[in-house]
């Protein structure tokens, strides 16, 4: 007598069986690759009765990925990133400019930069008491896209809370720079709406601090 066997592999778990035994695969309930319930032939299968996914549409990266068959990953449900990634898709900077990231408890503020010419047009940095270090992509005030401006510790700007004075000048940077369009060798005093230029940058100056207001006047009830 001739037995006939029809072995095939489960599309959800991988396990071999005989279809002609089995209408379904017997560790996870599965159907063959060409067979659907009832025995009706004709289409491949999609679900499995056990709640698997398809072969084609099975998650990724193992993070509560989104797959489409037509478009590929998407993002997780939780807006965390990409399928399996947890990063920003868009590659989208989390911080514009010389502010803080979400989380970062930040220094009371005591002027501003503003950027009137170059990549960065129109960004406002802001200044902190002490030491303000300008680089391209790391530091204090942070001006994305001008390559004339080194990574970190281009130029600096301070603010001495005692004397209420403000001061600009180099730090470890190649190209000069200029306040008003004169070259600083080392730090001179600023005054309101004077103009730093750093490689093709442009920023005014604008303090907060001073005779008319300060943070230590203003925690001491004179002010």
């Amino acid at each position: 007598m001739e037995i006939k066997t029809s072995m095939v592999t489960c599309p959800s778990c991988g396990h071999p069986y005989d279809s002609a035994k089995n209408a379904r695969c017997p560790r996870c309930g599965g159907f063959a690759p060409t067979e659907t319930p009832g025995g009706t032939g004709g289409f491949t299968a999609t679900e499995p009765l056990s709640g698997g996914f398809a072969p084609t549409e099975a998650p990724m990266g193992g993070a509560g990925g989104i797959y489409n068959a037509n478009f590929g990953a998407t993002a997780p449900p939780d807006g965390s990133g990409p399928a399996g990634g947890g990063t920003n898709p868009f590659d989208v900077p989390t911080v514009i400019g010389g502010g803080k990231a979400d989380g970062d408890i930040a220094e009371p503020v005591v002027g501003w930069l503003v950027c009137i010419e170059g990549p960065a047009r129109g960004t406002d940095y802001r200044l902190h008491a002490g030491y303000n270090y300008i680089g391209r992509e790391s530091g204090d005030v942070r001006i994305r896209g001008d390559q004339q401006i080194s990574r970190q510790n281009h130029a600096m700007v301070a603010y001495d809370s005692g004397e209420h004075l403000y001061f600009v000048g180099p730090s470890a940077g190649r190209n000069l720079i200029k306040v008003n369009g004169h070259a600083v060798l080392q730090a001179i005093a600023i005054q309101n709406y004077d103009v730093i230029s750093i490689g093709t940058t442009k920023l005014i100056f604008v303090g907060l601090c001073g005779e008319q207001f300060s943070w230590e006047k203003r925690e001491q009830g004179n002010a």
